[in-house]
């Protein structure tokens, strides 16, 4: 608690009588003082009263002329700061709408891709005469539209209504496009498919020039009918369509049948000029025309010409093919002395050819031909020999590409007795080995021929031995190469003529003859030359026989052949 001390009053020796007149007569000059003093205050105040009313009034006047301006002042104020305001608003939406209408743009475009993807994808496989197509395709594109709209965060006016500006645009051009692409759908499936029908009217009015009014007849009927029965066709390209169809449609039938006229006349139709075809062919084509129908009587005439010949060939071929039927069909050989065996049907057969193929040219001959080998073969005391001229020609022939050795070739050798029954025999099983599977080639042929070499001598005229054994040699080589050609063993070096060890080499060995069986069975013609008529190069032999008919020289003493040159060819 806090101490306070306690303070005693000093004692001043005032007297309670004195002090109190003396308050009083203070009191009283200050009293007397006051009123004086408030008297000359209240003069004073009243001229400043009346000083302060005239400021006063000033003051009033200066006051409503403040309130005036500040009044002013403040519309002012007020027009500003709401400007201002306005100004900061528009700001923000103009930059609202900057961004709605940015994102919207690049979201439109991908909209917009989309759809004319997800229809050219419909589009590509629809049936060009569904109505149905079109109008899905664009309640489905509507749901996207309106989810772009809702869902693209346009919450402006101008956003708004930039976007419904964009859909309805779109919208517009779907439809448009859904429609023409449909219908120039319609109209492309519509000319494709009639094409079919304007084929085989030309068809008709070619192979039959006088069915023409009734194909422009079909043709116009058929093609209004696709027309008005096509969904999806507008008018526009039903028109065009009615144009491809019948104006085309009806240029190919016309065309179509003058052509055919002329290939079957060779004439130019009359009725090409007439006003109801003549709108189908323009004058260059008549030209065309006319030039076709001067080409076609000159082919015809060739057609013509050519027909008879294939017909003769034909027939040929006929008789050539019957021959050998009734040859393999009626003749057969004994396996020991190689004499046909024939069958006596072989005769009327044979003449069966002549009957079916009356205006083959080779029919008679044929015939004539297998008559005589028959007739030979019954005649069995006559035996025919080989003739090594013959024999060689047939074997020479054998690959001959226009005209091989046939069967027929060697029944006629045959029957002129210029064929053994053996070699018939044996040469008939090679040609018709040839036949069924022929040998061609370059290196068959270049083979071919160096064997001829090696087996027949060139330098003799008459080389009996070597043409012989060429002969002997292709009746036994051929069969055996054709042999392991078909059941696939032929060795790869098989014809080489190089390789002793070669299938042709090692058949060859047997049928090679020295020069001293040549000569053996060669005629002879020895002539004891003079020493005056000796060849220089054979002046030093001591005695020499000449054989005109080979044109060499042999030395008696060592049996050595030599030319006239000096070259020794062999013994």
């Amino acid at each position: 608690m806090a101490n306070i001390p306690q303070y005693d009053a000093p004692n001043i020796a005032l007297h309670p009588s004195e002090t109190g007149v003396e308050a009083v007569a203070g009191t009283a000059r200050r009293v007397g003082m006051f009123y004086n003093q408030q008297s000359s205050a209240e003069e004073t105040l009243a001229r400043e009263t009346e000083r302060l009313a005239g400021q006063t009034q000033q003051l009033g006047r200066e006051t409503g002329e403040f309130g005036s301006e500040k009044g002013a002042a403040l519309t002012s104020v007020g027009r500003a700061v709401g400007s201002g305001v306005e100004a900061v608003g528009d700001a923000a939406v103009k930059y609202l709408d900057h961004q709605q209408i940015s994102k919207g743009s690049a979201d439109f475009t991908q909209l917009m891709l989309g759809a004319t993807k997800q229809w050219n994808d419909t589009v590509k496989n629809a049936d060009p005469n569904d109505p149905t197509v079109g109008p899905k395709f664009m309640a489905a594109l509507n749901s996207q539209l309106d989810s772009f709209k809702q869902n693209g965060g346009f919450v402006t006016d101008n956003g708004q209504q930039w976007a419904e500006a964009h859909i309805d645009a779109l919208r517009q051009h779907m439809a448009e496009k859904t429609q023409g692409d449909m219908s120039s759908l319609a109209g492309e499936a519509a000319v494709v498919n009639h094409q079919q029908t304007i084929n085989q009217l030309s068809a008709t009015v070619h192979s039959d020039p006088s069915s023409i009014d009734f194909a422009l007849a079909t043709l116009k009927s058929s093609s209004e009918g696709v027309i008005s029965t096509s969904p999806n066709l507008t008018g526009a390209e039903a028109g065009k369509v009615r144009m491809e169809l019948q104006q085309h449609g009806a240029e190919a039938i016309v065309k179509s049948a003058a052509v055919g006229y002329i290939e079957k006349t060779g004439n130019m139709p009359d009725w090409i000029t007439d006003p109801k075809y003549a709108p189908y062919v323009n004058g260059a084509e008549l030209k065309m025309l006319e030039s076709a129908a001067q080409t076609e009587t000159k082919k015809n005439a060739l057609v013509d010409k050519q027909t008879a010949l294939a017909q003769r060939q034909l027939g040929d071929l006929n008789v050539h093919q019957g021959a050998t039927k009734v040859i393999s069909d009626n003749v057969t050989f004994d396996p020991q002395t190689h004499e046909p065996i024939i069958s006596p049907k072989f005769f009327q057969q044979a003449l069966d050819i002549a009957r079916k193929n009356p205006d083959a040219p080779s029919a008679a001959e044929t015939v004539r031909t297998m008559f005589s080998w028959g007739e030979s073969q019954q005649n069995k005391e006559a035996k025919a020999v080989d003739d090594p001229a013959t024999r060689q020609a047939l074997t020479d022939k054998l690959f001959d590409p226009s005209k091989p050795t046939t069967v027929l070739d060697l029944m006629k050798a045959r029957a002129d007795g210029k064929l053994s029954d053996h070699s018939f025999s044996a040469m008939k099983e090679t040609v018709e080995a040839l036949q069924n599977e022929p040998l061609k080639g370059e290196i068959w042929k270049t083979t071919i021929a160096a064997v001829k070499d090696r087996l027949i001598d060139p330098l003799q005229i008459k080389d009996t031995v070597g043409s012989a054994n060429y002969a002997s040699f292709m009746q036994d080589f051929i069969p055996q190469y054709l042999a392991k050609q078909r059941t696939g063993t032929l060795q790869p070096n098989a014809l080489n003529l190089n390789d002793p060890n070669s299938m042709i080499s090692q058949s060859l060995q047997p049928y090679k003859s020295s020069m001293q069986d040549k000569l053996k069975a060669a005629p002879a013609e020895p002539e004891k030359s003079a020493v005056s008529e000796t060849p220089a190069n054979l002046r030093g032999i001591a005695s020499l026989s000449y054989s005109k008919s080979r044109n060499v020289y042999r030395d008696d003493a060592s049996g050595k052949i030599y030319k006239p040159d000096g070259t020794e060819v062999g013994k």
